[in-house]
């Protein structure tokens, strides 16, 4: 996944992650953010309360300049699924407006780890179409969840996903923070909301009135409240005893739903956090190279041992 900008690039195995001696088929766990812009700690946003992800960075590979194909939920969810862009895979537009995939038979992630004899799971929504595209084994919160109810329940299941059996399980986590509606405290989460009085608005949008900074704090509320959940999820997979086998991935489909950010061609709308740790076999860095998830499947299969489908855009 390092390369020139949207040419096939490479992603562990530049960073010597990869080691082809490594036997056993890792557990893979995919955490997906909505609407989530690199305003975190760990990537020096004054603002960000983020500890859980800022300490996931500091175990890891932090991606400084990582970005998504298009802007937009469907899209760049069916291309980090598939590794392959909008116009290649045909989810050029939002499921819910009736746009699909060209063809139901595209090769993805969870149908080549499925083949290979892994678990596959998702946690919320997928929102490709159609779904049936996807074969995950398990599918726990199917919708959206913008309303936010028993947010608690996604590390719930995912604890009982990553303790059943013993072969390798992928699973895909989706929660929704922090799209709007930007909502400043669900269930005690954040335990102490910020206020426009404590933010300012992001460099990128240019304006920085009063109005719009109660709205940019409750986006930051909302990614504090992400992280405490992420924080749930990662402490659900120390408790499985398999941390050590797993590879895990935290990344946003695209950036914050403001001018210039969300549904533009802006670094705004663009530019996404992507963080990697893989115990044992990556060691903590940040890397400045570009980066695009269309290169996520070939990388996941390759560590996985497995052969990557012909003719993707992306490499390993």
């Amino acid at each position: 996944m390092l390369n020139s900008l949207w040419s096939g690039l490479v992603l562990l195995t530049v960073c010597g992650a990869i080691d082809p001696s490594y036997a056993a088929p890792p557990n893979i766990l995919l955490i997906v953010s909505e609407d989530n812009g690199p305003e975190l700690g760990c990537y020096g946003d004054p603002y960000a309360r983020t500890p859980n992800l800022d300490r996931l960075a500091a175990e890891g590979i932090r991606f400084n300049r990582a970005f998504v194909p298009q802007a937009g939920c469907s899209q760049s969810r069916a291309s980090f699924l598939t590794g392959l862009y909008p116009h290649q895979h045909g989810q050029i537009g939002l499921a819910t407006w009736g746009f699909r995939m060209y063809r139901a038979d595209t090769p993805n992630l969870p149908r080549s780890l499925k083949s290979a004899g892994y678990r596959t799971g998702i946690i919320g929504k997928l929102h490709i179409h159609p779904e049936s595209t996807f074969p995950f084994d398990v599918h726990e919160i199917t919708g959206a969840n913008f309303n936010r109810r028993d947010l608690r329940d996604y590390s719930k299941h995912a604890a009982a996903f990553m303790a059943a059996g013993d072969a390798p399980f992928f699973l895909s986590v989706n929660y929704p923070d922090a799209h709007d509606p930007w909502l400043r405290q669900v269930d005690g989460l954040p335990a102490n909301p910020q206020t426009g009085a404590d933010v300012k608005a992001m460099p990128y949008l240019g304006i920085d009135p009063p109005g719009m900074r109660e709205m940019i704090a409750d986006y930051y509320n909302s990614l504090s409240r992400l992280d405490s959940l992420v924080g749930d999820l990662l402490s659900e997979l120390e408790k499985t005893g398999k941390a050590q086998e797993t590879i895990v991935i935290y990344l946003g489909d695209h950036g914050a739903d403001f001018l210039r950010g969300k549904r533009t061609c802006y670094e705004g709308g663009l530019r996404i956090p992507l963080l990697m740790r893989w115990p044992g076999r990556t060691q903590p860095q940040v890397r400045e190279e570009l980066v695009s998830t269309i290169d996520l499947m070939p990388t996941l299969l390759a560590a996985a041992g497995i052969r990557t489908p012909s003719r993707l855009p992306g490499r390993d």
